[in-house]
């Protein structure tokens, strides 16, 4: 499979029927694909600016999409007009141009400009694909998730113009291969959703599978916890269920890194789900995104919501729907309702070994896996030395339920997943795009905003970043900071990609300088200072308790921390 072959299989797949081509030597392997497919029709235009034309009246007629081929250089430019009128016409112009390889662009090698965003300010977005990497699986998925995403993005919401630059290098007339098709995705609104015949479908298919619920970060929605709440009380689903979904379901919803870690994939990989339900962010746990994207050849990827781009994490989605995850689950609890199986639902892999019995539903089967991974957890915690393990497990069990709790980003998120329960008020942290800086002050805007009492639990890497929230006018009274102090970036000590360099303390880890004792007396924070387990259970309910705003120092060491984590991420059975 090659990536002209896989672009032109879902201009196919994704309803477009005419193209205008244009002549040229760099998209021959284009004007091939277009060629070796007969459901293509196809319109042969010299001019590009009177293809692209003719291609903007096709498609207001046909009020479909309509794809335009040029070759590289200045032809692509020539679609500009046509382009600008569809953008303001909404008109679904799938533009294609091909294009040089990326390291020939301003090198003085002929018909070589910058193509890449080229018409940015009149297509509803860009795409590139590059010219190496076909042998790549990630590189073809990659491509695979582009184009749907471009086709899909043309079609929805206000219909417009969208650009794929192609990068293509020798050979250019490679022989097309149609013997392996990738696979479209779906887009499903929600008018599709109301109606009652294809709802009845969905349902009846969820009903008969076994279906993984992933939930992300997300805010706090009394809504959404009583329509999850109620899909998640079905005996084929299983939830996993992040600290910072704000979900507030059954306490081994949230095990993802317990069961995860303590079972080997040959055990694992046999749970895997056959339709797998996403809401909400993007995940924290890697052995869960891990997990996912090894066995996304069993299932069916389904992503509930609204979102700007195409995301398709774990490599397998199949369909995208535009729809609340509130209103989706309301309507198919509803449904599923009035389906239900006379035995529970097993595929031929999982039952064997373990767990035993096959009498068992989807949702028992990974109780069982659960409840023992749990337990292993449990003993493992309780045997480690002083450590940031030992001190996340104190606070956060020992965190009142009222409170709203915000986590940096480094180790102190990856530590909520393992100590994830019991939850507190709600649970946030930057993971959009996953910054250490910024964190306190985030907090510290959320407590402005919340009635009840804040705390933050932050690296001290990440509090050097963020000093300056110190400073902040009218800070809540209420509002703590727990500063984890391992000597630097704790993170780098445990990631497999960082953690064995030789480097890594000098160059990675860097311990700031943060005299946090003379910065709390400066800016008048109360200021406590735990070195051991015996001083953070005497001194944990205090701090939380004190009158003004705190600072908890917790010093940790980083290299220990580290090396526990890494022994208990490799427990396997």
């Amino acid at each position: 499979m090659t990536f002209t072959s896989i672009l032109f299989d879902l201009l196919e797949m994704h309803g477009v029927r005419d193209i205008v081509c244009s002549p040229g030597s760099r998209n021959v392997p284009l004007l091939l694909e277009a060629e070796a497919r007969p459901l293509l029709r196809k319109h042969f235009v010299v001019d590009e600016r009177s293809a692209a034309f003719m291609g903007l009246g096709m498609s207001l007629v046909s009020q479909q999409p309509v794809a335009l081929v040029c070759t590289s250089g200045t032809a692509l430019l020539n679609y500009a007009p046509a382009v600008a009128e569809a953008y303001y016409q909404s008109i679904p112009l799938i533009v294609i141009s091909a294009d040089r390889p990326i390291q020939w662009i301003d090198q003085d090698d002929s018909q070589t400009l910058r193509q890449d965003g080229a018409l940015d300010n009149y297509v509803k977005k860009s795409f590139s694909i590059p010219a190496l990497g076909e042998d790549n699986k990630e590189m073809l998925w990659y491509v695979k998730r582009i184009v749907n995403e471009a086709l899909i993005l043309a079609k929805s919401g206000r219909p417009g113009p969208v650009h794929i630059n192609v990068h293509l290098g020798e050979p250019l007339n490679r022989k097309v291969d149609l013997s392996e098709r990738p696979s479209a995705i779906s887009t499903i609104v929600a008018d599709t959703i109301s109606n009652k015949e294809i709802l009845k479908d969905y349902a009846e298919e969820l009903s008969q599978s076994n279906v993984m619920l992933v939930a992300g970060f997300d805010q706090p929605s009394a809504e959404l916890q009583k329509a999850v709440g109620a899909f998640a009380r079905h005996k084929n689903v299983v939830v996993m269920a992040e600290t910072i979904s704000n979900l507030h379901l059954a306490p081994s919803d949230y095990s993802i890194d317990s069961v995860l870690t303590a079972y080997d994939a040959r055990i694992i990989d046999k749970y895997a789900p056959e339709i797998v339900i996403s809401i909400g962010g993007a995940l924290v746990s890697r052995k869960l995104k891990e997990y996912l994207r090894r066995n996304s050849h069993k299932f069916r990827h389904w992503t509930i919501g609204h979102s700007h781009t195409l995301t398709d994490p774990f490599q397998g989605l199949s369909e995208k729907f535009e729809i609340s995850p509130v209103m989706f689950f309301k309507a198919i609890n509803s449904c599923m309702r009035k389906f239900s199986k006379a035995e529970p639902h097993i595929t031929p892999e999982t039952s064997l070994e373990y767990p035993e019995s096959d009498s068992m539903c989807y949702k028992e089967r990974w109780t069982v896996l659960r409840d023992d991974a749990l337990k292993i957890k449990n003993e493992f915690v309780a045997k480690v030395p002083w450590s940031e393990l030992k001190a996340f497990d104190i606070l956060l069990k020992r965190l009142p339920s009222d409170y709203n709790l915000f986590l940096s980003n480094g180790t102190p998120v990856r530590y909520a997943q393992i100590i994830s329960y019991p939850l507190p008020h709600a649970s946030y942290c930057n993971r959009g795009v996953s910054g250490i800086d910024g964190s306190v002050s985030t907090a510290i805007g959320g407590a402005k905003n919340y009635k009840g009492k804040t705390v933050i639990i932050t690296g001290d890497l990440s509090m050097a970043y963020d000093i300056g929230s110190l400073s902040l006018q009218n800070v809540p009274e209420s509002f703590k900071i727990i500063v984890i102090d391992n000597g630097g970036g704790g993170i780098f000590r445990f990631i497999p990609s960082t953690s064995e360099l030789s480097i890594r303390e000098e160059y990675l880890c860097q311990p700031p300088k943060l005299p946090l004792a003379d910065l709390s007396k400066g800016y008048g924070w109360e200021y406590f200072e735990i070195f051991n387990e015996e001083e953070l259970l005497k001194s944990f309910p205090k701090f939380l308790t004190s009158s003004g705003k705190g600072i908890m120092r917790v010093v940790c060491d980083g290299a220990l921390s580290a090396n526990l984590l890494q022994s208990y991420m490799l427990i396997h059975k």
